[in-house]
């Protein structure tokens, strides 16, 4: 029997896992393939950490409160909001992140204008995409006309961009900014543009910046939109956009303001519903009227905006609920999300959730309606996983996330805490999952090359939004040395994995004539950075299936650490699976270079040689030369003698339990003794074995193996 080895690296062809194919890698979402120069370079594995510097972007913002929108296959644009001291004037910034290439970059900010000129803390951030689609148009100079549009109805503002040719606006070629929407299908352009027959297809994208802030004079805080705003106008140098005035779906910034004089002052977040139209989105700004009091309030962030002065009008403010007491302190950075989960008292149901300092709240969304005092369904206690025995209840609960692809939410905590990933229970059940931690090590420019950055709470807490599974975490600080943003692939976690097929499955590994399997060993980074300073990545975990692979209906079974497959039935061909840990100390995702598998086929055990010499056609004896030493007692030994025309078994006979006769040698065979299981003596020992019985006039093929 020959030991072989059957070996796969992770540089071959791959696929997605819903392009299920058995001869090629497949990947999870959130599982690629990477290549380089060097051999470290090549691995696979879930997308590694990503890691943006605000405060050492070309200006300097101090950034928090990330908000996502996916633009693309391949983009995704974050928006956050400035972080720094309060003022008149508030900045959101953006950065592209490149889904393939795990790159960020930093497009700009623009400068928001508010109508009141008093120092503004923002406390919530949203950003909404809308786009329009619906008619044709003609396109002549500065003129666009519309056919079959409703531009003005559908409330859209100048600033907005468009492009033609096309209904898609990721394949636009060249964007167009809209000067002024003179009717449903009038437009004017801010420069010339082609001409364009009547029929072209075309779509316009705005972007609706919305913030929730507090304010030094009490009264002047509240929530705000700013319209007509496109991702161009996130640039360098940063763009200014004017407070509004007495005219609606201008690019400006408008006060949508709860009453003359506002009473929804202490904001703890913002909050948008999931769905909405050209006419109607529902925001939620939940208001603390004590640290344990709260009331919500509700507005149509779509409204046609009336009685404007000053760029502020009640026309958006939809009622607010009475005043609920709660236990905890209401959380005032960012904390509300409106999600229906798939688990949990909430299944099935719209519902906001935000936090106290103590506890995550349900609140049914069709529940949040005029003068209601009993809107908050039920609640969750902070239970850290493992119990409060294994780590402190930090009582410092900030924000919280909810992610669809996992059907989990993200609970940021305090400064130097731990933060969790949980599902959202009543019933006094642990956390599911706690992550990151505090080692105080900084991941700013200046830092010694031999780190690998992860997102360590470094004294600061984060805020966060999840999207397609990537986790975006803002570390909440003001200096270059906190202040980063890492994209994180919490949606690779293994617990997971079954129902997010972000797994990593080799093809279909061929083992032909095994009759052994031994077990499989995974090359895999232990370290990555310098030998003082580096990291070693999470764990993963390791599974098999020897059936149903190419129809992908074969079950996995997990392997223990050390991969030992010798007690599985030896089959012609195997395949393995990788999940990984990403809840964990760093988040680092492992990196596998590749795996190779040990398995004996159907050839003379390596540990002896055919010998001719000893061996006798006469006498129908068979002889092999203990050439190698198993380094302890011999194993069971096996003799097949097959007719090597037909490769019809004739004999099969073991050491262990004998028909024919086994012997042995230990002196080049002058002398046959009787066998045993002594271990090789010297390079002149051999072993023969004379059938009970055999034919006369039959070509023989003698195979010695372990039993």
């Amino acid at each position: 029997m020959a030991k072989k080895a059957v070996e796969h690296t992770f540089t071959g062809q791959t696929v997605t896992y819903t392009s299920y194919d058995a001869t090629k890698t497949m990947l999870g979402d959130l599982i690629l393939q990477k290549t380089g120069p060097l051999a470290t370079d090549k691995f696979a594995g879930p997308f590694p950490i990503t890691l943006a510097r605000p405060m050492e972007a070309s200006t300097a913002i101090a950034s928090q409160y990330p908000h996502v929108i996916p633009w693309s296959d391949t983009i995704d644009w974050i928006f956050m909001a400035e972080l720094s001291t309060a003022g008149a004037t508030r900045r959101v910034i953006k950065y592209e992140y490149n889904k393939l290439t795990q790159s960020m970059a930093w497009s700009g900010f623009i400068l928001l204008t508010l109508p009141t000129a008093t120092a503004h803390t923002i406390r919530g951030l949203r950003v909404v995409p809308h786009l329009y689609t619906t008619g044709t148009v003609a396109v002549s100079d500065v003129d666009v006309t519309g056919t079959g549009t409703a531009w003005q109805t559908a409330r859209y503002a100048a600033g907005a961009r468009i492009g033609f040719g096309t209904t898609d606006p990721t394949v636009v070629a060249t964007w167009y900014y809209i000067t002024t929407i003179n009717s449903n299908t009038s437009i004017t352009l801010q420069g010339s543009a082609p001409t364009f027959s009547a029929g072209t297809d075309f779509v316009i994208e705005e972007l609706r910046v919305y913030v929730s802030t507090t304010n030094a004079t009490t009264a002047n805080g509240g929530l705000f939109v700013a319209k007509g705003i496109n991702a161009d106008d996130f640039a360098a140098a940063g763009t200014t956009v004017a407070a509004a005035t007495t005219t609606d779906n201008l690019k400006a910034v408008y006060w949508l303001a709860d009453a003359s004089t506002v009473l929804n002052i202490q904001a703890g977040g913002l909050t948008i519903s999931d769905t909405y139209s050209d006419t109607s989105h529902y925001m939620y700004v939940i208001n603390a009227d004590t640290t344990t009091t709260m009331r919500i309030y509700k507005y149509d962030g779509r409204a046609a905006l009336s009685g404007l002065s000053s760029g502020k009008s009640t026309s958006a403010f939809l009622l607010r609920t009475g005043q609920q007491s709660v236990t905890g302190t209401i959380s005032q950075t960012n904390a509300g999300r409106i999600a229906t989960t798939s688990h949990g008292p909430g299944a099935g149901v719209s519902c906001l959730y935000t936090v106290t300092t103590t506890r995550i709240l349900r609140i049914i969304e069709a529940g949040i309606t005029d003068a209601n005092t009993t809107y908050v369904t039920d609640a969750m206690s902070e239970i850290p996983t493992g119990s409060a025995n294994t780590f402190a209840i930090n009582s410092a609960i900030s924000s919280i996330e909810y992610t669809s692809l996992i059907d989990r939410f993200v609970v940021t905590t305090g400064a130097s805490q731990r933060n969790y990933v949980t599902k959202y229970d009543t019933s006094s059940v642990a956390f599911d999952h706690v992550m990151f931690s505090d080692n105080k090590q900084l991941n700013h420019t200046l830092s010694d090359d031999g780190l690998t950055p992860f997102p360590t709470t470094t004294s600061a807490g984060f805020s966060v939004w999840v999207e397609g599974g990537r986790g975006y975490f803002a570390r909440t600080g003001t200096t270059s040395i906190i202040n980063q943003l890492y994209v994180v692939p919490i949606g690779a976690q293994w617990d997971y994995a079954l129902t997010t097929n972000n797994r990593l499955i080799t093809p279909e590994l061929s083992t032909v004539g095994a009759s052994r399997f031994y077990r499989v060993y995974v090359n895999s980074e232990r370290n990555l950075g310098s030998d003082n300073l580096g990291l070693p990545p999470e764990p993963f975990r390791v599974y098999y299936r020897t059936s149903g692979i190419v129809d992908d209906s074969g079950a996995w079974t997990l392997l223990s650490s050390v991969g030992d497959l010798s007690s599985i039935t030896a089959v012609d061909s195997i395949q393995f699976m990788i999940e990984f840990r990403i809840f964990g100390t760093t988040a680092i995702p492992a990196r596998i270079y590749g795996l190779t598998f040990i398995y004996e086929d159907d050839a003379t055990d390596s540990h002896y040689q055919p010998s001719v010499g000893n061996s006798s056609i006469a006498d129908k004896q068979f002889a092999w030369r203990f050439s190698s030493a198993f380094g302890d007692t011999v194993p069971p030994l096996r003799v097949r003698l097959y007719d090597a025309v037909n490769n019809n078994l004739l004999v099969d006979d073991t050491s262990d339990s004998p028909t024919g006769t086994w012997e042995k040698s230990i002196d080049d065979g002058e002398n046959w003794i009787a066998y045993d299981t002594d271990d090789r003596a010297n390079s002149t020992t051999y072993i023969r074995y004379t059938p009970a019985s055999l034919g006369n006039d039959i070509k023989v093929r003698a195979l010695l193996t372990q039993n």
